[in-house]
């Protein structure tokens, strides 16, 4: 631990939400053995946070086996009571970083979806986190936190930030690059591809950006140098990390919250 290593990790069982609509869970032909059912209220066949795992599927209802191992019958009609979930297990050990998918406000135990969490120690019940808190039993939606989406990095900042993108458009490339503090480095198989997705908006323009725009178009701006349609430097062309090579650290000398790093991403793309 003291060498930046992981203590001796411990198997838990995680569940991953399979994303039905109401009508798709509602259709019994949909369910299948070993899925889990966790529900969100407290109801005559189980209790809130209660999960159970499904053991058979009949013409009309679902038999679902307790953690007791008592079986019950539920209806997929009753959709509102619970959410599906597949089973998937990780090795969860003292150091690692844990990323929770999905909010809870109980008196003991509260948690935000997205939220980063470091763990201190594990054990076969249980596992506390370095902020004190221990995520109980009935709470089983977590994933290793080293590597996250780029929507999910808003809000968040670390030191040190790797880009891994083939195609990113504008408004979230920045999201992604703003996250560290010191350094940065993008790593893609399609450097070109990147350049021009960087390169387009899926913000609405405004009346001014758009007769900027036009005027950019047809030359009629004395800005050479700066891309209205980008935001990103356009003057110079640098090395850029491909697939496979060492990832180009790009430092953004502290001004991650201003233009500064959109220079230096750009310089970086040959943008």
């Amino acid at each position: 631990m003291a060498h930046g290593e992981l203590d001796t990790g411990r198997r838990f069982d995680t569940y991953v939400s399979v994303q039905w609509t109401a009508a798709q869970k509602q259709d019994i032909s949909n369910y299948q053995e070993g899925l889990v059912l966790q529900f969100n209220r407290n109801t005559k066949l189980a209790n809130r946070h209660e999960s159970l795992e499904v053991v058979r599927v009949g013409p009309e209802s679902l038999v679902a086996r307790k953690g007791t191992g008592e079986e019950v019958s539920i209806s997929p009609a009753k959709v509102r009571a619970f959410s599906v979930y597949e089973r998937r297990p990780i090795e969860v050990a003292s150091g690692d970083s844990l990323m929770l998918t999905a909010n809870r406000r109980d008196p003991d135990f509260r948690a935000t979806n997205g939220e980063l969490v470091k763990v201190k120690s594990v054990d076969e019940a249980a596992i506390r986190l370095e902020d004190g808190r221990t995520i109980p039993a009935s709470y089983r939606e977590f994933t290793h936190g080293y590597a996250i989406t780029a929507h999910r990095s808003q809000g968040k900042t670390v030191d040190n930030v790797i880009i891994s993108a083939d195609a990113m458009k504008k408004e979230l490339f920045y999201v992604a690059a703003s996250r560290g503090r010191s350094e940065i480095a993008i790593v893609t198989s399609d450097r070109e591809l990147l350049r021009e997705s960087v390169g387009v908006s899926t913000a609405r323009q405004s009346a001014m950006e758009s007769v900027r725009k036009q005027q950019h178009e047809h030359g009629l701006d004395k800005a050479p140098e700066m891309s209205h349609e980008s935001g990103f430097a356009r003057n110079h062309v640098t090395p850029f990390a491909e697939q496979h090579s060492t990832p180009a650290p790009i430092h953004d000398t502290g001004r991650t919250a201003d233009h500064g790093i959109e220079q230096d991403i750009g310089h970086s793309l040959g943008l």
